[in-house]
């Protein structure tokens, strides 16, 4: 279907967004953080984008890109397809190069800049393999935080509306869903922390996981039932 310049120009937002995400999901579909990139081309020795530069592109706010955008995320690419991983020492980088794949689709498995390009311009449909978002990928150190700031928030509740500890975590505990709840009441209690594995399905999107929405609306919960005509006496509700 025929395209004018007109309507590139009326879809250039949103192309570049679709763009931007695309990268987001391929890098996260392998395995990486915004420094790997950054972290390998050090170590072998050629030039690729930088990670500030990468992560205004997945966020859609980079403006427009100069060409040399394209070529390196171009060389990215062909060493990735030719497993091309240079003189890398670093066991953490080895480990998540020889698990990377390629960004393509089924007409051109392997994206050069031209095609990089001409997704950024909107004359490229994204590849359907890199149109839904992977969560992100953690470290023990983050999930570790994650549970202690959750833990944290629901001592504080506790404390500020005087309520009953442990009907206070039952209460909460009912609002995740079966087979997380068990999990989650022991994260609660300080029975251990989340692990990054568990915590990948519980992802909902940017940086929101469900322990943090279900924790939210209980809270909320709890200072509606203390609102005025609120049930100040009653035990609040689980949140749905």
């Amino acid at each position: 279907m025929a395209i004018t310049y007109a309507e590139l120009l009326e879809r250039q937002e949103v192309n570049r967004t679709g763009f931007g995400r695309m990268l987001l999901n391929w890098r996260r579909r392998n395995g990486w953080t915004q420094y790997t990139a950054c972290s390998w081309a050090d170590e072998a020795g050629f030039e690729t984008i930088s990670y500030g530069n990468l992560s205004v592109i997945e966020q859609g706010k980079a403006g427009e890109l100069r060409q040399k955008a394209f070529w390196q995320l171009a060389e990215l690419n062909r060493r990735i397809a030719e497993q091309d991983w240079g003189t890398v020492k670093s066991p953490a980088i080895k480990q998540k190069l020889e698990g990377a794949i390629p960004l393509g689709d089924d007409a051109c498995p392997i994206w050069t800049a031209l095609e990089l390009w001409a997704c950024y311009c909107g004359l490229r449909e994204v590849p359907a393999a890199f149109l839904a978002t992977p969560p992100p990928t953690i470290a023990q150190r983050k999930a570790t935080e994650l549970s202690a700031k959750w833990r944290q928030q629901l001592r504080r509740v506790v404390e500020e509306w005087q309520l009953d500890p442990s009907e206070a975590i039952t209460t909460l505990a009912a609002a995740a869903s079966e087979e997380h709840r068990k999990r989650f009441y022991a994260v609660l209690t300080g029975f251990g922390d989340y692990k990054p594995d568990e915590l990948a399905p519980l992802w909902i999107g940017a940086d929101q996981y469900l322990p943090k929405r279900w924790l939210d609306q209980w809270e909320d919960s709890n200072r509606q039932q203390r609102q005025p005509g609120g049930s100040k006496g009653n035990k609040p509700a689980a949140p749905e």
